[in-house]
């Protein structure tokens, strides 16, 4: 005889795993702007026991090709935004803020690539108008997922690797799937 699920909240159980949101490379999908995945095993293997993975590559969602020219993170006086390298005239900046807009999953947390124009959370080199390397931030993907969820575990796959870091994680996904119910989002 099957165990009766314990319901924990609307339309669901304790047992179901909360759904995080996860860059589509890191599970190995060729989608990267040089038609590469960028595989981690400790998200496509370690982490899925645990929770339930949505893939998401903004950069194919806003309609770019793969393979595709690179972008970078852009300094201006008005602020940062998402260009093309060999193309700087091409501005990304708003697609990729309306594609994070455009996320309404049930997501508990996130799970993004480190470095990555639209992915990276506080890992992605930023430049100026000549192409120098000034700083780091966030790509405008995760910034902007960030600014919506500011309560959702984030992290990158580098975060990952450190064992502890991977059980807090997985530990914080729960707790705010149980604090902001079966919808995960405000």
């Amino acid at each position: 005889m099957e165990p009766r699920s314990v319901k924990s909240g609307p339309g669901r159980s304790r047992h179901d795993k909360p759904l995080v949101g996860t860059s589509a490379c890191l599970l190995g999908e060729p989608v990267r702007y040089d038609g590469q995945a960028k595989r981690s095993v400790t998200v496509a293997e370690e982490l899925s026991r645990h929770v339930a993975l949505r893939r998401y590559c903004p950069e194919v969602g806003i309609g770019l090709p793969v393979p595709r020219p690179p972008i970078q993170l852009v300094r201006f006086a008005d602020g940062v935004r998402v260009r093309g390298v060999e193309q700087p005239d091409e501005d990304y900046t708003a697609a990729l803020t309306d594609h994070a807009d455009s996320v309404t999953e049930p997501l508990c947390g996130f799970v993004l690539k480190a470095r990555s124009p639209s992915c990276g959370l506080g890992t992605t080199p930023l430049f100026d108008r000549h192409d120098r390397e000034i700083d780091t931030t966030s790509g405008a993907f995760a910034a902007r997922i960030r600014e919506r969820f500011p309560e959702m575990p984030l992290c990158d796959e580098e975060d990952l690797e450190d064992p502890d870091f991977l059980r807090e994680f997985i530990r914080r996904v729960y707790l705010y799937r149980d604090a902001f119910g079966v919808l995960g989002r405000r």
